[in-house]
């Protein structure tokens, strides 16, 4: 039994070898980076929300329908304290208004995926925006297929 074993053991070993170089190999992984600069965020006056929408052609019809994908939003980007958070993301914001007193809204941010684009969603709770855009942000797109 202990030879069987060792010899499926091996077998497998040896599929797992050789699995990309008789046939191509079908697993791919690809990252791309997505800025969003504070001039470029675009607001929709139906929804009520930002958004930047990026023209993604790695995301092909076959990536659409058989791949797996994620995005993060990335701080402090290019340095050893960089980290990705996972969207969908909340984030707990203040605003000082000019009476003096302070705002307490929730800025959410999302994403949606279609064959060749990828658009970033960033909505504030009671729809509260200020005078400026949203500042400048970097997600990270990983795609396995």
């Amino acid at each position: 039994m202990k030879k069987v074993l060792l010899i499926l053991s091996i077998i497998a070993v040896a599929i797992g070898f050789t699995s990309c170089e008789d046939e191509p190999c079908r697993y791919h992984t690809q990252t791309l980076d997505l800025r969003v600069m504070q001039a470029d965020w675009q607001f929709d006056d139906n929804t009520l929300q930002y958004y930047y929408h990026f023209d993604v052609p790695e995301i092909t019809p076959f990536v659409y329908n058989y791949g797996n994908w994620s995005i993060s939003r990335e701080y402090n980007s290019g340095t050893a304290d960089a980290y990705q958070v996972a969207l969908p993301q909340s984030v707990y914001m203040t605003e000082a208004l000019a009476d003096g007193s302070i705002a307490y809204y929730t800025q959410h941010i999302d994403y949606r995926v279609g064959i060749g684009y990828v658009e970033i969603q960033l909505t504030n709770s009671d729809y509260f925006y200020g005078q400026e855009k949203p500042e400048n942000m970097l997600f990270r797109l990983q795609l396995i297929y």
